[in-house]
């Protein structure tokens, strides 16, 4: 089974239930769809939001680039007020104005009505099903303190944080599932379920491409058959030898994981210069080893 470096580290995040979103957070610029660009943005509706952070929230989406979506937009109107501890903010009506519909962006003016409801505050962040790394251990990476304003961003890097060090450790199917209590003093207590999965160690280096680059680039690579595999260190070793590597490798569709759900290694393939074989396996369907595991024992 093969993922793509890019890939290397799957996390299945279900960043909570009501925070969902379809779009990932910055600064919109997705290949394929049409853009906005936000010229001027008027907030009403909010109660206890005071004149500053509205100018904040205003500030930070003019001048911005979209999607041209309606619902991705109201969205990103909802997620500013998040991040400002208005963990259940409703953006009740969206108006978008198209200033010039021929234009490439389309300039927009916006008028959001939004419900900010009670600013939360972070009470405790607990952790269930992790055993490789200890509370402790995993709690310092969100950058937030108990009592600290309930920041969206601040959740999000914290679980991309445990993301980076349990796949450094070889956990590259875990996934955590955060889950939020609320109650009446406007405090949340976040748990966040973690299943690792199984540990993956490294098996083989295939390096596929010039023999002059592919010999000098080989003895180069650091991690042994057998050791605990590292999924950052495939970037880090790209980084180190980038004047071996040419100029027009792309390391998201060159460099790329095949693992062994038997035996829990992974071997990678660094592929220097593509070929149509390369770009047919690029068209298989990644399923991890959890999925694979799970159906052999329900069938």
């Amino acid at each position: 089974m093969r993922f793509r470096i890019a890939s290397a580290t799957v996390v299945s995040i279900l960043l909570f239930a009501s925070c969902q979103a379809s779009v990932a957070q910055g600064d919109g610029q997705t290949s394929g769809t049409h853009k906005v660009i936000v010229e001027s943005f008027v907030i009403s509706g909010t109660r206890a939001v005071d004149t500053a952070e509205l100018a904040d929230i205003i500030d930070s989406m003019s001048g911005s680039r979209f999607n041209d979506d309606n619902d991705e937009l109201s969205e990103r109107v909802r997620m500013q007020f998040q991040d400002r501890g208005y963990f259940k903010a409703e953006v009740e009506k969206l108006d978008i104005k198209v200033i010039d519909p021929l234009a490439s962006p389309k300039p927009i003016r916006m008028e959001a009505q939004v419900n900010e409801g009670a600013r939360y505050r972070l009470s405790t962040i607990d952790f269930t099903g992790n055993h490789a790394l200890s509370a402790q251990e995993l709690r310092a990476d969100f950058r937030i303190k108990n009592g600290d304003i309930f920041t969206r961003s601040k959740i999000g890097a914290g679980l991309e944080g445990m993301a980076r060090i349990l796949s450094s450790q070889g956990f590259l199917d875990f996934t955590a599932v955060p889950d939020t209590r609320f109650d009446s003093s406007s405090s949340v207590n976040l748990t966040i379920d973690v299943q690792e999965g199984r540990q993956y160690r490294m098996d083989k280096l295939e390096i596929v491409g010039p023999a002059e680059i592919a010999d000098k680039l080989q003895p180069r690579w650091e991690l042994e058959t057998g050791a605990v595999f590292d999924a950052s260190y495939v970037k880090t070793f790209l980084e180190k030898n980038s004047s071996l590597v040419p100029a027009d490798f792309v390391q998201d569709t060159g460099a790329e994981l095949f693992k062994d759900c038997n035996s829990s290694t992974v071997s990678v393939h660094i592929h220097l210069t593509q070929d149509p074989q390369h770009a047919a396996l690029d068209r298989t369907k990644h399923v991890d080893c959890r999925a694979s595991a799970e159906n052999k024992k329900s069938n």
